[in-house]
C-alpha cells in the first residue's frame, strides 16, 4: 500500500476508527493534531469524513480529514455544543412507522428541517405499511401537499424494498428516525448480508427499544454506502436560526414568496400570504402550526 492512502471513516471506537480503504475495511488509529479544513466547529471524526492515512500497512494512522461537503448537526442532548452525526450525505431515508410505535409529526418535521438546514435531500419512508395506516391517514396528505416524497414499505413483506435499493444506490444514505421503527430491518431487507440486530416495542410505552448504539456506515452491494442511525425521541438544533427556518419548510416557504414583506415572520402580521393560504385551506394548518412553534424556540433559543 502507497505511503498515502484514502479511505471513508465507518464507524469510530473512541481512539481507532473502521475506515473502508478501496475494499479493505481497517481499523487504525488517528493522530491527536489531526489536518482539519478551517471552519470546522466540531473536529471529531464522525461516519462518512472522507481521511487521508499515512504509513504503510499495517501500521497506517490517519491524519488528515478532507472538507466535509454536508454535515448532518444536532445540538448535544443536555450541553451547549454541537454534535455531528455524519458527514457527507447525499440524502436522508426519515423512517416513520405507519401504526406503532405511534407515529410523530412534530419529530418528523423536526428531522426534515434538519436534512434541509443541511443541504441532505429527505424521502419519508413509513414502514410496517402491512400492519394497516391508521396512524398516518389523518396528516400523510399534508407532506404530500408540500411536495415530499414518500414511499410506503413493509420490511416484513418486502413491499417497497425494490424502490427504495433503487432509490439509495450509488449514494450516501442516511436512515434515521426513532427506535423500534424498523430503520435496522430495512436495511437488513435491502442488504441481508448486514445482519444488523433489529428493535421491537415495549409493552409497556408502546415505544421502541434502542438496538443500533452509534452510527455506523455500510457499504451497499454495487457502490454507494447507508448509514444506520440511533432512534431519537427528540432532535435539537444547532446553528438554526428563525429567519433560516422558512427554507426549511417547502411549503411555507412557497407559501411566503407572496408576502408583501421580504421579512415576514408569518406569524402575526397583517397581510401575510402563509396566514391567508392557511385560512383557505391551501396549506395544512398542522404544519403551519408545526412552523410557528419551531420559530419561537428558535427565539428564544437565541435570546437564552
Amino acid at each position: 500500500m502507497a505511503d498515502r492512502a484514502v479511505g471513508v471513516v465507518t464507524a469510530v471506537f473512541g481512539p481507532l476508527v473502521r475506515v473502508q480503504v478501496g475494499d479493505e475495511p481497517l481499523v487504525v488509529p488517528f493522530r491527536r493534531a489531526l489536518r482539519w479544513s478551517d471552519g470546522v466547529e466540531d473536529r471529531r471524526l464522525v461516519v462518512g469524513d472522507c481521511v487521508f492515512l499515512d504509513g504503510k500497512s499495517p501500521d497506517l494512522v490517519v491524519a488528515e480529514v478532507s472538507p466535509r461537503r454536508t454535515t448532518l448537526t444536532r445540538r448535544s442532548p443536555g450541553e451547549r455544543r454541537a454534535r455531528v452525526i455524519a458527514a457527507n450525505v447525499d440524502m436522508a431515508v426519515v423512517v416513520m412507522a405507519a401504526v406503532s410505535p405511534e407515529p410523530n409529526p412534530r419529530l418528523l418535521d423536526r428531522l426534515l428541517v434538519a436534512c434541509h438546514h443541511a443541504g441532505i435531500e429527505p424521502l419519508i419512508c413509513f414502514n410496517k405499511i402491512d400492519q394497516g395506516s391508521a396512524g398516518i391517514d389523518a396528516w400523510i396528505g399534508d407532506y404530500q401537499d408540500a411536495g415530499y416524497e414518500i414511499l410506503l414499505a413493509s420490511a416484513r413483506t418486502a413491499r417497497g424494498v425494490g424502490v427504495l435499493t433503487r432509490k439509495i444506490a450509488g449514494k450516501t444514505t442516511l436512515f434515521c428516525g426513532p427506535s423500534g421503527v424498523g430503520k435496522s430491518a430495512l436495511l437488513n431487507a435491502i442488504h441481508p448480508g448486514y445482519r444488523l440486530r433489529e428493535g421491537s416495542i415495549s409493552e409497556a410505552t408502546g415505544k421502541g427499544r434502542h438496538t443500533t448504539t452509534t452510527a455506523q456506515l455500510l457499504a451497499l452491494p454495487g457502490s454507494g454506502f447507508v448509514v444506520d442511525t440511533p432512534g431519537v425521541r427528540e432532535f435539537g438544533f444547532w446553528d438554526l436560526t428563525p429567519s433560516r427556518l422558512q427554507a426549511c419548510f417547502p411549503d411555507v416557504a412557497r407559501a411566503g414568496s407572496e408576502c408583501h414583506f421580504a421579512d415576514c415572520t408569518h406569524t402575526n402580521e397583517a397581510g401575510c400570504a402563509v396566514q391567508a393560504s392557511v385560512q383557505a385551506g391551501k396549506l395544512s394548518s398542522r404544519r403551519y402550526s408545526s412552523f410557528v412553534k419551531l420559530c419561537k424556540e428558535l427565539v428564544e433559543t437565541q435570546d437564552g
